[in-house]
């Protein structure tokens, strides 16, 4: 099964005890933004997170798609 990689932007920091609650996502802060990166298996996982940004207040600045994964691997590595 494949499953789709999204950095998902939002301005600041978003403190650790909030990004734990995202599980399945890393966090980076990168010019002042929190850039948080992650595999998702379907949009409406995808959408949940939006959401739960939505909810804390959080500013959404970009969301980028990245390549698509299978076990843990970009399908670019084969």
């Amino acid at each position: 099964m494949l499953a789709k990689v999204f950095e998902i932007h939002v301005r600041g920091t978003i403190p650790p005890d909030l990004v734990s609650d995202f599980e399945f996502l890393e966090a980076e802060v990168v010019d002042a933004k929190t850039v948080l990166r992650g595999a998702f298996p379907d949009q409406a996982a995808l959408y949940g997170v939006l959401l739960r940004l939505q909810a804390l207040g959080l500013e959404l600045v970009e969301v980028r798609q990245g390549p698509a994964v299978r076990d843990g691997r970009s399908t670019r590595d084969g």
